[in-house]
């Protein structure tokens, strides 16, 4: 064999090993390898979303269409809960949560919920009177009148609403709304919805 073929032979046994290299090393990639790092491939699992929060509260309101659109997207991946955050710095706050508790024991949370958010304009204000507004909300909402004025006087549907709000001070909470996703506290609220729904994400498709 002259010097020619053996140069021949070293070029070519050089070149097979070098490919088998970049192949098994992950390069071109294979479909194990490629499995084992898409993250697409990661079932989505239930995030719950603690929202502590006051009536009166403006950026509270604020908040609202970011979570509706999460709901919209995400449907039952998202579990939003509402936590009542009373805040002494307004002076209709506790009312109107006794008010949404008492159409909570009625089975018409959500309904109370959205229209004392929608007008929380009108009834806020010190000089407004608030129970007229809730009483014409419950009407809209087709409550049990006698039953709803029973219950927003209660001594269940108050201890209901203190309760949150303790949870919520051992929980370190002073300001509204603060959220817990996943037991995880937000150090600083989204500024988007696009960053709200990064962070759904996050907790939506990590390892176990």
């Amino acid at each position: 064999m002259n010097k020619l073929s053996i140069q021949i032979i070293a070029v070519i046994a050089f070149v097979a090993i070098a490919a088998g290299a970049l192949y098994y090393g992950g390069v071109f990639g294979n479909a194990e390898t490629g499995n084992q790092i898409d993250s697409t491939d990661r079932e989505p699992r239930t995030v719950q979303i603690l929202n502590y929060s006051d009536y009166s509260c403006p950026a509270c309101k604020a908040y609202l269409p970011m979570q509706e659109r999460l709901k919209a997207e995400f449907g039952d991946l998202v579990d939003i809960q509402y936590r009542y955050f009373v805040l002494g710095s307004f002076p209709h706050s506790d009312l109107a949560a006794y008010a949404v508790e008492a159409a909570n024991q009625q089975g018409k949370f959500k309904e109370m919920h959205d229209l004392v958010y929608e007008y929380q304009e009108r009834w806020s204000p010190r000089q407004a009177d608030a129970e007229e507004y809730f009483i014409n909300f419950a009407e809209q909402i087709g409550l049990d009148m006698d039953q709803f004025l029973e219950d927003i006087e209660s001594e269940e549907v108050r201890n209901r609403v203190e309760a949150h709000r303790e949870e919520g001070i051992r929980r370190q909470v002073n300001s509204t709304p603060t959220f817990f996703v996943d037991g995880h506290r937000l150090r600083q609220n989204p500024q988007s919805y696009e960053q709200f729904k990064s962070i759904v994400e996050l907790y939506m498709y990590r390892s176990n």
